[in-house]
């Protein structure tokens, strides 16, 4: 399977380095859909194979690189260092192996080992380099329930209750709750009213003076006087409930709860997101008579992160693909900032140049507060004459070389924009020839089952029909290609997926 290059930096050897390259993986990580575990162990183990180059007692590397990909059924984590080679995949009994091993903390090796999926080692005569597996799990996010309750023993009753369906997270009263929230988002809250330090009444208004009144919010109590609930209502709770409950009340209430308020949510968001959604639609156009262009999009079902951009000069067209992470309405929201500046960049950019539009998007990207706040894979590329296109990546999927006889992969990648100052892209120059395609796509179009089984046996769908419709109309063979994808990723799929096809006529 094809690997996506999602981050690539290098830094000289030493502690500090380290320090930042690791704030680089955490930042890359809170963004990309991979599961709390996996995220804690990829950073775990930079952190204990780097330390350990570091600490080397022999010859200390001069840099070390830290690489993080994706592909269908994993992810892959390297790091490179240009010291003595010291394979951790093997049982050393010499006296040098023995003393590197304690100098870097001994457990450090065993850490590794267990903390991921798989563990190669490979050593060349410049470098040598460490590579960590971890299994792509499927992305089934479990809504986030917070309870708030000073009895341990209720507590863990509740827990046991909802363990199995949600993600939860307990605090003992309304002050440590109100800090949590502070710096963590929670889809509903569970609360007791009579706690010490801080009660459940005073937690929800306090919550409405944050303006986080929005979360949706059930009270858990033995108290019914009236005036209680009264009060309670009046603070606008979605549902009171009288303990003790049994767990087929509760999971029926939380259920009810949710539904209601994703319906009240999306119902409010939905203009919104059909006026931005609609500009976001892929516009693609080229002056060029020899250049023919197609597009098709599908979305999640909640907003949309996909969108294309075009600039034509005289006989020079820049095309510009990206995907921005997520598909819910942030990612819509991102997805309609990074448009309007990316159309800005492409006034002033060399259309014969697509590296040089990455470069500037990253370096500003990484500057600008707002965009800061999310990442997006690009694509760009330039048509250069009547058979030549000029392609740079950066964090995207590999755009395929669609001929009668098979598909090539095009080898152009970068790392992800905005995450480093100064980044700069590369170029990769393909010819294609009268009556072969090339095929753009954001990730979504490979990536939405819910197995790597599923995901794999996508791939090999698409891309069976992207040959087989090789001498159909390309409007007719990008709508055989999406009725394919539709049939077996379910509509709406599990992610954006958006797929532009080219023609040389």
């Amino acid at each position: 399977m094809n690997s996506i290059l999602l981050f690539s930096d290098t830094k000289p050897t030493s502690l500090e380095s380290m320090r930042v390259l690791r704030q680089s993986l955490s930042k890359i990580l809170k963004n990309l859909e991979i599961d709390s575990t996996t995220s804690n162990q990829c950073l775990l183990c930079f952190s204990e194979w780097s330390t350990n180059l570091v600490l080397h007692p022999i010859q200390p590397s001069k840099t070390i690189s830290l690489v993080l990909r994706k592909s269908s059924n994993q992810w892959q984590m390297d790091i490179i260092d240009d010291g003595i080679p010291w394979d951790p995949t093997e049982q050393h009994q010499d006296s040098e192996s023995s003393e590197f091993s304690l100098k870097c903390g001994g457990r450090g090796i065993d850490i590794i080992r267990s903390q991921s999926d798989d563990i190669r080692y490979h050593s060349t005569k410049n470098n040598n380099t460490l590579s960590l597996f971890w299994e792509r799990s499927p992305s089934q996010k479990q809504p986030h329930i917070l309870i708030v309750e000073d009895d341990a023993v209720q507590s863990k009753i509740l827990q046991a209750y909802l363990n199995s369906d949600f993600s939860i997270t307990t605090k003992p009263n309304g002050k440590e709750a109100l800090l949590f929230l502070k710096n963590n988002s929670v889809d509903l809250i569970i609360s007791d009213i009579q706690m010490p330090e801080m009660g459940g009444l005073e937690l929800r208004s306090q919550l409405e003076k944050e303006h986080n009144f929005s979360i949706p919010f059930i009270f858990l109590s033995r108290l019914q006087d009236t005036n209680t609930v009264n009060y309670a209502t009046e603070l606008g709770i979605d549902d009171f409930l009288q303990k003790p409950v049994q767990k087929k009340q509760l999971t029926h209430s939380i259920t009810r709860v949710l539904a209601r308020f994703h319906q009240v949510y999306h119902a409010l968001s939905e203009q919104l997101n059909q006026k931005i959604t609609h500009t976001l639609l892929p516009r693609v156009e080229t002056h060029s008579k020899k250049w023919k262009l197609a597009t098709q999009q599908r979305t999640a079902g909640q907003g949309g992160g996909d969108f294309t951009l075009s600039r034509v000069n005289n006989d020079n067209t820049l095309l510009f693909l990206a995907d921005v992470m997520g598909h819910d309405e942030s990612a819509t929201f991102f997805s309609y900032a990074y448009a309007g500046y990316v159309r800005g960049l492409m006034q002033h950019t060399d259309l014969t140049q697509p590296s040089q539009l990455l470069t500037q998007l990253s370096n500003n990207a990484f500057k600008d507060q707002l965009l800061s706040q999310t990442m997006l894979t690009a694509c760009c590329l330039s048509f250069i004459g009547d058979d030549t296109i000029k392609i740079s990546s950066a964090g995207h999927p590999k755009p395929l070389h669609i001929t009668p006889e098979r598909i090539d992969v095009i080898d152009t990648e970068g790392t992800l924009p905005g995450l480093l100052p100064n980044t700069h892209y590369q170029e990769t120059t393909i010819s294609i020839k009268h009556g072969e395609r090339l095929a753009l796509f954001t990730d979504g179009l490979f990536e939405s089952g819910d197995t790597s089984s599923e995901r794999e046996t996508l791939e090999k769908a698409i891309k069976e029909q992207l040959i087989n419709t090789l001498h159909l109309p390309l409007e007719q063979a990008i709508n055989q290609v999406i009725k394919t994808f539709d049939t077996l990723a379910g509509t709406p799929p599990n992610d954006d997926a958006l797929l532009l096809l080219i023609e040389n006529q």
